[in-house]
């Protein structure tokens, strides 16, 4: 009896020390994992240094996996969410962090994964209060152009679907926003950072469940962001319904920690982001939606010669000229440019450049096309007043 306790005893000891060293080395995985992530995932609003680094490093390979393994030769590697390349990328960023995940000794564990919380939180407080920040002055979700309110209903991808029909409510992007941009400054204060971290949870749950959803190509990204997030929650074994259920007591945030979380430090880190963040909203002057060219040429024109085969031409907010064909509907764009001379310049998707001849009459902003070996003759249309833009609220049915 007494034996046989006492192998019960050392099989229960190691089977305890067998699972503290498992998820011992499983958090320090997902650590290295998500530094790595946050250095070379190249994020498009801090220029393309990351890019740059990436490609430096994993560029040779990458192409080689992306030619080899998916017949990829092509490809654009720009390792852009839910493409290939990121793809390739993931798979790089997980088989390293296998490999340092065992050099890195229990020693130096506990001060590896402080470091590791200490970037993850500053990392995901920038992209919750730059998405807010898009969201509350409608970059991210703007009001859809005109070429998109007048195509079809059944016609859109369920993506631009989506993204039309948030961007025709600024009373929703303004809400989102909000939560998102409070939620991460919570995350910048020791006191409120288990709360910032568990609405951050909630936030990229919805995002991802929308992402997928809809096929918004994005997902991976979200995930992983969803994955940080559950990260910086964690407990011992990975009790995270404790966590939810009550606010514990003391956390991994109130342990005395060796970096130097200096108020300097952070407000240089976050000050540099954030004021790169804000440039283009200076520079457009707050105004995501109504950046005029030089030739004032916005929104929807409605064709007037009765023997052109187009119906309406659309002037992108982002100087892409659309034209809808009468009969199909079927779209063609060009991106344009307006010469000095009253001509427009026009380059398709094979980029080959044509230069037409371009009149507006000031006085009723009509406007003459030359195109296609034809006058095209337009008059402008006010989209603006359809109803899926207007900003009605009913609380009351009748």
């Amino acid at each position: 009896m007494r034996l046989f306790l006492f192998i019960e005893k050392i099989v229960k000891s190691i089977s305890v020390k067998f699972k503290s060293i498992f998820f011992r080395k499983v958090t320090v995985f997902c650590g290295v994992f998500f530094l790595q992530f946050i250095l070379f995932f190249p994020l498009s609003f801090l220029n393309d240094f990351q890019l740059k680094i990436t490609d430096f490093i994993f560029g040779d390979i990458t192409g080689f996996i992306l030619e080899f393994f998916f017949n990829k030769k092509n490809n654009r590697v720009d390792y852009s969410s839910d493409s290939y390349s990121m793809l390739v990328l993931i798979i790089i960023l997980l088989l390293t962090s296998t490999i340092f995940s065992f050099i890195i000794k229990k020693k130096w564990t506990k001060h590896f994964l402080l470091i590791t919380e200490y970037v993850c939180v500053i990392y995901i407080s920038i992209i919750l209060i730059k998405y807010g920040i898009d969201k509350i002055f409608k970059a991210q979700f703007p009001t859809p152009e005109p070429n998109i309110l007048f195509t079809r209903f059944g016609n859109l991808d369920k993506d631009i679907l989506f993204w039309s029909t948030i961007g025709t409510s600024k009373i929703y992007n303004i809400i989102i926003g909000s939560i998102e941009l409070f939620s991460g400054a919570l995350l910048l204060f020791k006191r409120s950072r288990f709360l910032g971290s568990l609405l951050a949870i909630i936030s990229f749950s919805q995002i991802l469940i929308i992402n997928i959803s809809f096929d918004i190509s994005v997902k991976l990204f979200s995930l992983i962001l969803l994955l940080m997030s559950l990260f910086l929650v964690r407990k011992s074994e990975w009790r995270l319904i404790l966590k939810i259920i009550r606010i514990p007591k003391k956390t991994f945030f109130d342990q005395t920690s060796f970096l130097p979380y200096k108020t300097f430090f952070k407000i240089l880190i976050l000050g540099t982001v954030f004021i790169k963040i804000g440039i283009p909203y200076f520079n457009n002057d707050f105004d995501a939606e109504n950046k005029d060219n030089s030739f004032n040429l916005m929104g929807a024109y409605q064709v007037t010669s009765s023997e052109s085969p187009y119906q309406y031409l659309f002037f992108h907010k982002d100087q892409y000229l659309i034209l809808m064909e009468r009969s199909s509907e079927k779209m063609t764009s060009f991106h344009y440019d307006i010469s000095f001379d009253d001509h427009i310049i026009l380059e398709d998707d094979q980029h080959h450049i044509s230069k037409h001849l371009l009149m507006k009459n000031e006085k009723d902003s009509t406007i003459i096309f030359s195109f296609d070996h034809q006058m095209i003759h337009a008059k402008p249309i006010q989209y603006k007043k359809m109803n899926a833009l207007q900003d009605r609220s009913h609380f009351l049915v009748d």
